[in-house]
């Protein structure tokens, strides 16, 4: 039970979160400044000495002559679902109509300076009670196609009787203007509604970007999966994707908005592939995004994506980040790798560099369900220090390292 000396302190501190988390009487919140990109960006380019065949196994190019591995891992992903019922998601994703919705809005680059040729839809939703005044805080969802498909109700299921691939959604879902999503599809928007009207987090501003199209497709399963720029943008590791989205992306979408400068009242989500691009992003513009959220994020070597705790372990200097990941039982164990051991590494690597970090080991495969599932325990761990539930999971978390004998 609540005493009322007990809520006015919770008011007070909800007060100071919509105000920007003030740290002192009279402080004010900075305002995130962006520069929009004039000029092509620069390049430098590293040449070395790789064999061939080595060259493509590492990259895993698309033509790489791979036999064996269609039926093992198409059955991997379909375990994608199961165990579901375990997971129910909460109350907070049901449309309520007390609650005024955010509005959302598409928009659609035609073009963009680091991927020439390539097109990118977005989604900027803004919750009725932004006006400005206030800087918002910021999410922003890689393969945002995934939250907007909803609008098209059943049609992203088939298509002249054959299900969709993702390069149909990218083409057909609209981003020309307001949509308004099914009230009966757990939408993060609606989440995102209610955790806004009652005062759980932050005025906030979230964006839905996603992948470049067309493009090259997923290596190895080739342009049946789609002809996307997905596996380019996402699972390439470098800083090239997060330069597109700080220094070209960014300025674009949020010019009609206030952003705390604040990185970390910035998350930025993403699931497999868009989950290693995720990390990748808040990694190399830790300026823009402290927070991420990951499901089942592709650490294999798709495009070396293998590497990172590597890059981890051996970067001196620390980031401001905290890491909400998660890997099911049946998950991906594929041709690029297992996706329970590359993410158990990296939590490993986080580990041994001291950064705070939660892994959610679920029972379920590679899941967008368990990510809808995590993301407001994600926001409560990162607003508030409360723990993400281990209810049929096993939760790793910093741990102590053996450093005597």
């Amino acid at each position: 039970m609540t005493t009322k000396k007990g809520a006015e302190g919770i008011l007070l501190f909800f007060d100071k979160v919509q105000k920007g988390f003030l740290k002192m009487k009279g402080e004010k919140t900075t305002v995130l400044q962006l520069t929009e990109l004039k000029n092509q960006p620069e390049e430098k380019y590293v040449t070395v000495t790789m064999p061939e065949s080595s060259y493509r196994a590492f990259h895993c190019m698309l033509d790489y002559p791979i036999t064996g591995w269609h039926e093992r891992d198409e059955t991997a992903m379909a375990r994608a679902e199961w165990n579901k019922e375990l997971y129910p998601l909460p109350e907070e994703y049901e449309y309520r109509k007390d609650i005024q919705r955010g509005k959302i809005v598409g928009h659609t680059m035609e073009d963009c300076a680091f991927y020439p040729g390539v097109k990118h839809k977005y989604w900027v939703y803004t919750p009725a009670q932004y006006d400005g005044t206030q800087p918002a805080d910021l999410i922003l969802f890689l393969d945002g196609q995934m939250y907007i498909a909803p609008v098209m109700g059943d049609q992203p299921i088939l298509k002249n009787g054959k299900r969709r691939i993702m390069s149909d959604l990218l083409e057909e879902i609209p981003a020309d203007g307001e949509i308004v999503l099914p009230t009966n599809t757990s939408n993060v928007t609606d989440l995102l509604d209610n955790l806004i009207a009652d005062r759980r987090i932050p005025i906030t501003i979230a964006v839905f970007l996603t992948p470049g199209f067309p493009g090259p497709g997923e290596p190895v399963y080739g342009t049946g999966k789609g002809v996307t720029n997905r596996s380019i943008e996402y699972d390439t590791v470098s800083n090239w994707f997060a330069r597109f989205i700080a220094e070209e992306f960014l300025p674009i979408a949020l010019k009609d908005n206030v952003i705390t400068s604040d990185p970390m009242r910035h998350s930025v989500v993403g699931i497999s592939s868009s989950g290693i691009a995720a990390f990748a992003t808040a990694w190399y513009m830790n300026h823009l995004f402290g927070n991420v959220i990951a499901a089942s994020p592709s650490f294999g070597n798709i495009r070396g994506g293998n590497i990172w705790p590597s890059v981890i372990r051996t970067t001196d200097i620390k980031k401001s980040l905290r890491t909400c990941m998660c890997v099911g039982k049946y998950d991906a164990d594929i041709i690029f790798g297992d996706w329970n051991l590359a993410d158990r590494d990296v939590a490993s690597a986080l580990n041994y560099r001291g950064y705070d970090f939660r892994l959610i080991c679920n029972e379920m495969g590679h899941s967008h369900t368990f990510l809808k599932y995590m993301i407001p325990q994600a926001l409560d761990w990162f607003y508030y220090g409360k723990e993400v539930s281990k209810r049929h999971c096993t939760v790793i978390k910093p741990y102590p390292l053996v450093t005597k004998l």
